[in-house]
């Protein structure tokens, strides 16, 4: 009995992933355009990505990506949900990456959660190059107090050596503190994942892989002192299952 309700949670959750993503989109050898529902997952290795997995809900939004043999990029600009009294939450995020097209990914990016009362679509964050501290400094958003944005940045690592050994690292810090004096009862906002997978050829048609993954999210990532620009969707985490504190 318990597998057969094993099996049904599984196929109804298949299901319902399937129902929750659509799009529509173009695709030729080096660019993607989508307008989509759907979710996305940025960084390197399998069950250890940080920000943005696809654990979370689904959410509608524009996708532009480019590859160009060695370099690869990718912008996403979104709508996450309507919560509360009237207020509107977005994701946007850009990332770049560079492959030697053999065994190296390293990558970095940006991912920004904003929003407000009735807010509408930041044209500051339209531009897929420009970087959140630079529009917030210069004053370039619809909402510039500063406490209606939410930023993160993330390195990766994917290395994989005569395809037994792969090394996946990720780095994510969302907020530094300086002066401990000045900063009281602060402390850095970091997360960090790796794996390490073995697989080593001993059959001819099956595949076994021996893995040690480890993840760690401190208590203030993903968390702002506005709720609303917390990195969670429908109460969900949009990255890590795990959220923060983890």
């Amino acid at each position: 009995i318990n597998t057969r309700k094993n099996i049904y949670n599984i196929k109804t959750r298949l299901m319902n992933d399937m129902a929750n993503v659509s799009g529509l989109g173009y695709k030729n050898t080096w660019l993607t355009l989508e307008v989509s529902k759907g979710k996305e997952n940025w960084g390197a290795g399998n069950d250890i990505q940080l920000a943005l997995s696809d654990n979370s809900g689904s959410y509608d939004y524009f996708l532009l990506a480019s590859d160009y043999g060695k370099i690869r990029v990718r912008y996403i600009h979104g709508f996450l949900e309507n919560v509360e009294e009237d207020i509107n939450r977005y994701i946007t995020a850009r990332g770049f990456e560079w492959t030697n097209q053999k065994s190296l990914n390293i990558g970095f990016s940006e991912i920004v959660i904003y929003s407000g009362v009735n807010r509408l679509i930041d044209f500051g964050y339209l531009n897929p190059i420009s970087s959140h501290l630079e529009i917030e400094a210069n004053k370039r958003l619809n909402h510039n107090d500063g406490s209606n944005n939410n930023a993160v940045w993330q390195i990766h690592f994917d290395y994989q050596k005569r395809k037994k050994l792969r090394i996946s690292f990720n780095y994510l810090f969302d907020e530094f503190v300086i002066d401990r004096n000045i900063q009281i009862e602060k402390e850095h906002g970091k997360a960090y994942s790796m794996r390490l997978a073995y697989t080593p050829k001993l059959f001819t048609e099956n595949i076994l892989t021996l893995y040690s993954s480890y993840v760690f999210v401190g208590t203030p990532t993903f968390r702002h002192k506005v709720g609303t620009n917390n990195f969670v969707q429908n109460g969900m985490p949009l990255g890590w299952q795990g959220g923060s504190d983890g």
